[in-house]
């Protein structure tokens, strides 16, 4: 019998893995103490791997920050798997009422990135530009069943409250979760959307 090649038990990592690596290893870290806990020696022992490495894959801790961000919030601008208007507002809801995204380091690691969005520029840019993705796919999807039912609403005002009315059962919940369930918090959103006439 012709023996089998064996499989190589190592692969090497390639460049994205890495930093997707080195990305969560900051997460982890922001989630454990906030900024205090996010210093390169920390992240690097998080993650296994050598200061030099984390200095290969990006520029400085603000850069790693940002790109941090940038993975923490890319649920708002990524595409549904329905694109009709009723399932981007489905995803949009879905998405931030998904129970794996709740727990004390996450909200930790969320309060921390929120905070640094005041006073760091790149998070700011990114903020803006995240933001008016988001905003601008709720509206979209607002304006289309709102013609659909043959109603006139004013979905810039629908969309930004929303928004706030997520953000804010999101943090009411991670403080509170035994005050409502993810559940109900997904109802008063659809409850929010049908008292304008859109139909969810």
């Amino acid at each position: 019998m012709q023996e089998q090649p064996k499989t190589a038990a190592y692969r090497r990592k390639t460049a994205q893995q890495r930093r997707r690596e080195l990305i969560e290893a900051g997460i982890a870290c922001l989630g454990e103490g906030g900024m205090s806990a996010f210093t390169i020696d920390r992240i690097c022992r998080e993650a296994g791997v050598s200061r030099g490495l984390i200095n290969h894959h990006f520029k400085t801790k603000e850069d790693l920050l940002v790109q941090i961000y940038d993975t923490m919030t890319e649920h708002l601008v990524r595409a549904s798997a329905d694109d009709s208007p009723l399932g981007v507002l489905n995803q949009v809801i879905d998405s931030n009422f998904d129970e794996a995204e709740f727990d004390a380091g996450n909200l930790r690691a969320w309060l921390t990135v929120w905070g640094e969005v005041a006073t760091n520029r790149g998070l700011q840019d990114l903020h803006r530009q995240r933001y008016a993705v988001y905003k601008s796919r709720i509206e979209g999807a607002l304006r289309e069943l709102a013609a659909g039912q043959g109603i006139t609403i004013d979905s810039d005002s629908l969309a930004r409250q929303l928004i706030a009315l997520i953000d804010g059962l999101w943090l009411e919940y991670c403080l509170h979760p035994g005050e409502f369930t993810l559940a109900m918090a997904r109802n008063d959103c659809h409850h929010l959307l049908r008292s304008q006439g859109i139909p969810l």
